[in-house]
Order: C-alpha cells, then structure tokens, then sequence
C-alpha cells in the first residue's frame, strides 16, 4: 500500500486551477438548469401533476444516483400527503390498475428500470417518465414524458470556450451528473407545484415529517 506522505503535495498553482475547476463546474450547472426551466413544456408539467393526484398510490423507481433523486421525491410527495413508495424497497407493494409509477432515468434505457417499466405496461399501470432522452425504450412505452434536457455546451459560458480553445474537451459533469443534479432540483421545484395542488403548506408538512431520527 502506497505511503500517503510520500504523495507529490500540491502547488499553489495546481490548487488555483483546481479551485477554478470547481467554480467553472458550479457555473456550468447553473447556467445549464436556468436553460432547462426555459424549455420545460408547461402543458406536461400540467398533465404530471393531474396524474399524481388522482392516482390511489405512487410508486417511484430509479438506479444508482437517480435512486437517491428518486427516494428524495418519493419523500416530499409523502410530505404532502400523497401513498407513495419506492421500488425495491422490501415494504414495497405489488402495483395494481389505478396506480401511477415514476420512473427517473437519464439515459431512458437502463436495463432494470426499463425492465419494470414494462412490466407496468402488461399490469396497465400508468408510467411517466424523467428523462433526457424522450427517444429511449422508456420513453417508447410511457404515458408521459418529462424531458429534462441535457446540454454541456453553454455558449455564456466564458471559461467553456477558453477550454475549447485551448483543446480541453472534457466534460467538467462526468457520468450524467448534469441529467441527476437537474432531475433533483426539477422534482424539488415541482413539489411547490403540487403543494398547491393539494392545498397544503410548510406547516402541513412539518406534521408528516420523521420524528424517529
């Protein structure tokens, strides 16, 4: 196992880049969500809030880190007073005709999650999608699709077109991290719709909130 002391230590010059790096990045992100709010179909987002509310119970799937956005929404949908649960979990029930699952995936074609989604289909359960990609087997087999789209490229973005330049092509938001931190603040953001929806405020949900923690 390799000494950690006997790492080469950073300069002050690596420590400025790196520092730049992480600065560009939040730049990045920013610029990319206020894009996405823009383009967002308000007509969906419409249609989206009609079906959770009136189905008798939701379900909300996702892998890997669009899990953890998944159980984050899953929460604030059981805040304001909605049945909701998560697939996978042991306490999860079977799904039946009349209820609605959500299923959050960048790509549109992860296996397991497409897999159920399908199988959602044969029990004629209703699907909507979140996704960046409307063209995926998800997307073919939905009732509804949200499109978060996805865009690295930020034309004001000035450090983007000095990288450019320069020859520096990497993505500063590897492994869909855009699609995952854009679905998160997206399904947050539309909690404050829905909260409305059902005529509930802050205090509503402080009552629903865990004590046991």
């Amino acid at each position: 196992m390799p000494d950690i002391d006997a790492r080469p230590k950073a300069d002050a010059a690596l420590d400025t880049t790196t520092n730049e790096l992480v600065t560009d990045t939040m730049d990045t992100i920013s610029y990319h969500l206020m894009d996405v709010s823009r383009s967002l179909d308000h007509g969906v987002l419409d249609e989206f809030a009609r079906m959770l509310n009136s189905a008798n119970r939701i379900f909300i799937m996702g892998a890997g880190r669009s899990g953890l956005v998944a159980k984050s929404f899953a929460m604030r949908l059981m805040h304001i007073g909605y049945q909701v649960y998560v697939v996978g979990e042991i306490v999860t029930p079977a799904v039946t005709a009349g209820d609605v699952v959500v299923a959050i995936s960048g790509s549109g074609n992860t296996r397991t999650i497409s897999e159920f989604g399908e199988i959602c289909k044969k029990l004629n359960v209703k699907l909507i999608t979140v996704t960046s990609n409307p063209n995926s087997t998800l997307g073919r087999i939905s009732d509804l699709i949200v499109t978060l789209e996805v865009n690295q490229k930020h034309d004001h973005n000035k450090e983007y077109m000095e990288r450019q330049l320069r020859g520096n092509h990497k993505s500063m938001t590897p492994l869909g991290t855009l699609f995952e931190l854009t679905a998160a603040v997206f399904l947050d953001s539309f909690i404050a719709k829905l909260m409305v929806v059902r005529g509930v405020d802050e205090a509503y949900l402080k009552t629903r909130h865990t004590v046991l923690e």
